[in-house]
């Protein structure tokens, strides 16, 4: 008997049935503000068809319009004609959406009963459906593609242009004249060799300038150490202090200048051509 329950207990248990998780579902049940849409979530481009529902409780037949509105613009229209008794209808029509935010309603429009003293025009007091308020964005794959899209179109006319350049110079190049071109070329030799050979004869000449001014300023100090006070200091001496030393400074600014206009081909060159 024992043996019994315990084979009924654990076949039992993988003979119950299984049940999967709840399956979460949008765009179903109750109708969210009398306005809802064909699919959810949509993006910008998408066709999309808007939904409306209206009702007829009332002991006549009524007709009548519905048009949908896009932040106050309409964008649509539709009519129907619903029975008395408690009748229900949904309404719709076809959008495409955009980017960016979509405040969708709907109203009534020239409704008219079929009354006890015939055709005649109603007003209802709910006429108009709640607000549907929506952030509409491109879609995420399509983002993806539209940026790679622009990307290779960005690289192609970047190729696109640096051929027409390399075109252009190669286009220069063969038609100047072989002689021009060794004419260039020799010109260019030339040019920098004098370049080379201006840029060290200013370095060595900014050399001896500043040992010429340290000359002087070791005169100037001998001169100080025998012991003579400035007040007293010969005109000779005096003329050297207020002449040659300064004009040795304005020499080697001169001096240090020029080499750094021959030494920098960058800047050599760059004030030939502004010159040209």
């Amino acid at each position: 008997m024992k043996y019994f329950i315990t084979s009924f207990l654990f076949f039992s248990a993988f003979a119950s049935p299984i049940f999967a998780a709840d399956l979460a579902i949008n765009n179903a049940g109750f109708v969210p503000s009398n306005i809802w849409y064909s699919k959810d979530p949509f993006y910008a481009g998408e066709k999309i068809r808007i939904y409306t529902i209206i009702f007829n409780g009332s002991i006549y037949d009524l007709t009548g319009g519905v048009e949908f509105l896009d932040n106050g613009t309409p964008i649509g229209k539709t009519t129907f004609a619903l029975a008395n008794g408690g009748r229900v209808r949904d309404l719709w029509v076809d959008w495409k959406a955009t980017a960016g935010r979509h405040i969708i309603t709907a109203h009534l429009l020239n409704v008219v009963a079929d009354g006890p003293n015939g055709k005649q025009a109603v007003t209802l007091p709910n006429s108009e459906t709640g607000k549907s308020d929506r952030m509409v964005d491109l879609d995420p794959l399509a983002k993806a593609a539209e940026m790679k899209l622009q990307e290779a179109k960005a690289a192609e006319m970047k190729k696109q242009a640096l051929g027409k350049v390399d075109d252009a110079v190669q286009s220069v190049n063969n038609n100047i004249p072989a002689p021009l071109k060794e004419g260039i070329s020799l010109g260019t030799n030339a040019l920098e060799a004098v370049r080379l050979s201006e840029a060290y004869s200013l370095r060595v000449a900014k050399e001896n300038k500043e040992q010429e001014i340290e000359v002087i300023k070791a005169r100037e100090q001998a001169t100080l150490a025998e012991g003579k006070p400035k007040t007293v200091i010969s005109a000779t001496d005096a003329m050297l202090n207020t002449a040659e030393k300064p004009f040795a400074y304005v020499l080697l600014a001169v001096l240090t200048l020029g080499q750094y206009v021959f030494e920098w081909q960058v800047v050599f060159y760059g004030i030939i051509l502004y010159i040209l």
